[in-house]
């Protein structure tokens, strides 16, 4: 007797954790024995321990511990059929998942519901197993026999968790619509099923089962919400408005539908009168943290920073989403320039925070604005050495920090030491080309984009950088040229690459396409280099007090900008 509780104590000792997809929502990461095994070890041992049993648990073990789970899953399932215990069908079951083995996995979950059918982990799995094996009969009874004795109150989101991951999307609406037939008057089996459509794309199906919905339930919020989300899904917005409009006519006061109205119209990109629903519902709920996290986020994107700033720090107050409410209360005192307190709100953000990462970026900038360069340098090495996998983005930070303060050798520096382990790192050759352009390197610039190019030849990125430089700096234009048209033939609406067309254009000496094309980046930016550009542009053409006028407007937006105020010098001292 104290051999076979040995034995059977083996089934929770893993031998190994093979990797693969559990077949249900509930399956573990292992083929060990899961917590709510039965019956207790003490219980097994009053089974008499047979020959043939003693030699299926062992050979099972054997074999696993070699790797042949194949051989271990045929060897349990055959001591799961002669044993009455059933952590000996479930080990069987899981190693035979894990295995890849769906026929052995098949029988051993048939026999661990046999020995104990109680069990609702060995339920689910056979639902599962037995629809994706296409045995439509006992995945019917199975997933009936769930919604029948199950213990949440929620039936039916238990049962849509099992069939979503069903991969044979057909076969799970088949099952579905079997359960359904069998309660035809019940809203929630409609409105599963009508859950169950949408994830499986079926929008007529779906657009029944909800309708179904609430011909049986008038006015139920949930299906009314659901019927929207499928309009929107097929590009039906209006229609999708409309309709939840006439619903909140007949439920003025129905929160829920206020709340998937305003949730609508930001899907609709009507920010305003999105921000209008949420205050109404924030008059009414004022200490609601999910309505003022959206008001918060609203208010960001209207660029009203001083409601956006009440907001998140309501939400301070509330203790929900704080850590995010730090985040953008440092950044909108970073905006309104205010670096200390941007500062005071960043230094809250914890590092377990997903936003802490993004905080040290930020911290690091400004205190290199501030002049303590060594500070910034020594937190973002701190944070590489934390978080190795963002390294090669922690470096091009730095590089970026030190090229915003003109300290282009530090960086140039900084990107070679980074290249010397990492040779082929595409960004950080990029990134090196513009610095060593600035330390008018020209030679190692054009190097290093046509490294990026040899391995991404339509990098359009690249193709922009070498054209322009090549027209800028070179009298290489034809040449120039060609980089630059294939960049814009994939990226036409980049004002950038508009901008290298339009210069490059201006060095070919073809003035009025140079000017149509920078005056449609400069429209489209306002950007002070592009000013610059198009006003040599004009100037060249003789339209000078254009070319003044629109320097003039360039320097009080752009103050000090250096290719403006080189230009401006050059030509109109």
């Amino acid at each position: 007797m104290l051999l076979a509780g040995l034995l059977l104590s083996a089934c929770s000792q893993p031998w190994t954790r093979p990797e693969a997809e559990p077949v249900a929502t509930t399956s573990p990461a292992g083929p060990e024995a899961g917590e709510g095994s039965q019956p207790p070890v003490s219980a097994a041992a009053q089974e008499e321990l047979t020959a043939p049993l003693l030699y299926g648990v062992l050979l099972g073990e054997i074999a696993g511990q070699r790797g042949r789970l194949d051989v271990s899953g045929a060897s349990y399932l055959q001591a799961a059929k002669q044993s009455n215990d059933p952590r000996i069908a479930e080990r069987a079951l899981k190693i035979a998942i894990f295995a890849k083995q769906p026929a052995i996995a098949y029988r051993a979950a048939q026999r661990w519901v046999e020995l104990a059918p109680d069990n609702t982990e060995a339920r689910q799995t056979l639902a599962i197993l037995a629809l994706r094996l296409d045995q439509q009969q006992e995945a019917l009874e199975q997933f009936e026999y769930l919604l029948q004795n199950h213990a949440d109150g929620k039936p039916y989101q238990s049962l849509l968790a099992l069939l979503a991951r069903e991969p044979d999307r057909e076969r799970a609406l088949r099952v579905m619509a079997q359960l359904v037939a069998l309660r035809p008057q019940d809203p929630d089996a409609h409105f599963a099923y009508a859950r169950l459509a949408v994830h499986a794309e079926n929008w007529p199906l779906a657009e029944q089962e909800v309708a179904r919905c609430l011909e049986l339930k008038p006015g139920w919020a949930d299906a009314l919400v659901l019927q929207v989300q499928i309009d929107l899904k097929q590009n039906r917005g209006e229609a999708a408005r409309s309709r939840m409009e006439a619903a909140l006519h007949n439920d003025p006061d129905n929160p829920e539908l206020q709340l998937a109205y305003a949730r609508l119209l930001v899907d609709l990109e009507d920010f305003e009168a999105a921000r209008k629903q949420y205050r109404s519902l924030l008059r009414r709920q004022p200490d609601n943290g999910q309505v003022t996290y959206s008001l918060a986020l609203l208010a960001l994107e209207a660029g009203d920073l001083k409601e956006a700033r009440t907001r998140f720090r309501k939400l301070v107050e509330l203790d929900f989403q704080t850590q995010q409410a730090y985040y953008y209360l440092g950044a909108i005192a970073e905006e309104q320039k205010n670096t200390k307190r941007a500062m005071k709100w960043y230094n809250k953000v914890e590092r377990e925070s997903d936003q802490w990462i993004e905080v040290q970026i930020r911290i690091a900038r400004l205190e290199a604005q501030q002049g303590d360069v060594a500070a910034a340098r020594e937190r973002l090495r701190t944070l590489r050495a934390a978080k190795p996998g963002q390294a090669q983005r922690l470096f091009l930070v730095e590089g970026e920090i030190l090229s915003g303060i003109d300290w282009y050798e530090e960086a140039y520096k900084l990107y070679s030491d980074y290249l010397e382990t990492r040779p082929d790192d595409l960004e950080i050759l990029y990134a090196r080309s513009l610095v060593a352009e600035h330390l008018d390197r020209l030679d190692q610039a054009e190097k290093d984009l046509r490294a990026v190019l040899k391995v991404e030849p339509d990098n359009a990125r690249a193709l922009n950088a070498l054209g322009y430089t090549l027209a800028d700096r070179t009298d290489r234009y034809k040449e120039a040229l060609v980089y630059v048209q294939k960049a814009f033939a994939q990226t036409p609406e980049d004002p950038a690459v508009i901008d290298s067309m339009g210069w490059v254009l201006y060095r070919l000496g073809r003035l009025q396409e140079a000017r149509d094309h920078l005056q449609k980046a400069w429209d489209m930016t306002g950007d002070a280099e592009i000013a610059a550009h198009l006003g040599e542009v004009m100037w060249a053409m003789g339209d000078r007090d254009a070319a003044r006028a629109l320097w003039d407007k360039a320097r009080k937006d752009a103050p000090g900008d250096p290719v403006l105020e080189e230009t401006v010098r050059r030509l109109s001292p």
